[in-house]
């Protein structure tokens, strides 16, 4: 196995964590929320640089307190922010909020998307009764839809983590090899590399390892994750993603891939093949790699998500390939692209009826593939930065289908 070149480990520094802060209590003075409660770790993450069990409270005015279960000591070791208690049980949390002013309030701010019920009832009924509660899931993903020069750092560092391992392909994939063998390869790259060996993602029930590596006609099997194709997967337990089943020539190979530096992912798929490919799946990618290079062309501040979802839709509309775009039939995805940041579906999604207006700062993946009944998974998948005057491509190397 080739050098391993670990990222060392980069905590966001206490600068970085009150301007996302401020942006987010301005967007909570905008909506009338005076207090809001965060549970989930991928936005413990983003307010506090660390992940642990604990409540944040944020005020719309003024420092936040950040009340700790497990893991206190850690806490205080890799967070910078200043109020940082220890929360024995949640009984005493009234007690605490009372001795920081935070018990009477107007207006109460949650994660509504993804706060447990039974929590959602606690704080409403046992803690705030009587007082008004808004979802500021909407909030807390535009604050972190615009990324620093910090986050993009992080994940231009993951899109080079991917990169390295696309550029072994040829001394992975060989005849005789099946889908778990080469997943197992892929993963023990990127763990050595430092990846974690899974990625966040907030929709419910969505679950992801590394990627998907998937091959053959079972690469355009439809999984329950709302992605264009998931792939069997060893069992129904887990019904998505590598088998065992031997890659056979001609047959494409889909490597699609999350990189993962200081919690960052990027997103990228490259196709491969052992031995010619079927002139009917060259077509398909053909379609695939240039529809990519008109949505790159129409990148750019100001235009809206949809129009991008309508600009592929017209793309592939008249070419043959409409009933597996973006998936097999009934099961096609309402999609081709989304956002990134500590979470692999973040805003801005682009998508069929998306009023979301692009911005500078904007990291998101475009991923136009498609299925083939009998044959496969096709596509291609590259991250972009939004700048000023158009889009950056940040993943690495060549956009093709490689023969080996």
């Amino acid at each position: 196995m080739p050098n391993s070149r670990i990222i060392k480990a980069m905590p966001p520094e206490r600068s970085e964590l009150e301007a996302r802060i401020k942006q987010f209590q301005a967007q909570m003075r905008d909506c009338g929320v005076d207090l809001s409660l965060l549970r989930q770790n991928a936005d413990l993450y983003y307010f506090t640089g660390t992940v642990q069990d604990a409540h944040l409270l944020i005020p719309a005015d003024g420092p936040p307190l950040f009340l700790v279960w497990r893991v206190y000591e850690r806490a205080l070791e890799e967070s910078p922010l200043e109020n940082i208690e220890y929360l024995p049980r949640l009984k005493k949390l009234p007690d605490i909020l009372r001795a920081f002013g935070l018990k009477d309030i107007s207006c109460l701010g949650l994660e509504m998307d993804v706060l447990p019920a039974s929590l959602f009832l606690y704080y409403t009924k046992e803690i705030w009764p009587d007082v008004p509660v808004k979802d500021i899931t909407h909030q807390v993903r535009l604050t972190r839809c615009r990324k620093s020069a910090w986050e993009l750092s992080c994940i231009e560092e993951a899109c080079r983590q991917i990169s390295s391992v696309i550029e072994d392909m040829p001394l992975i994939l060989k005849p005789g090899i099946n889908e778990l063998e080469l997943a197992a390869e892929i993963e023990a790259r990127l763990r050595c590399l430092g990846h974690p060996g899974y990625l966040r993602m907030r929709g419910w029930n969505q679950e992801l390892g590394v990627g998907q590596i998937i091959s053959g006609p079972q690469g355009s099997w439809p999984a329950w994750t709302n992605t264009p194709a998931g792939g069997r997967g060893i069992n129904s337990a887990y019904g998505q993603g590598a088998t065992d089943r031997i890659i056979d020539h001609g047959e494409p190979v889909n490597i699609d891939l999350g990189g993962s530096v200081n919690g960052y992912v990027c997103d990228q798929t490259r196709p491969f093949c052992i031995g010619r490919p079927p002139e009917r799946l060259q077509e398909a990618f053909s379609l695939v790699a240039s529809l990519l290079k008109e949505l790159e062309g129409n990148l750019a501040p100001g235009i809206r998500s949809s129009v991008l979802y309508d600009l592929a839709l017209d793309f592939v509309k008249g070419t043959g390939f409409e009933n597996g775009f973006m998936g097999w039939g009934r099961n096609q995805v309402r999609f081709i692209g989304h956002g990134l940041g500590i979470e692999i579906d973040e805003y801005p999604f682009i998508s069929r009826g998306n009023s979301m207006v692009l911005e500078k700062g904007m990291i998101l993946a475009l991923e136009p593939k498609i299925a083939l009944d009998g044959i496969g998974l096709i596509g291609l998948e590259d991250t972009y930065l939004i700048t000023a005057d158009g889009a950056r491509r940040l993943t690495l190397g060549p956009q093709e289908l490689t023969i080996l």
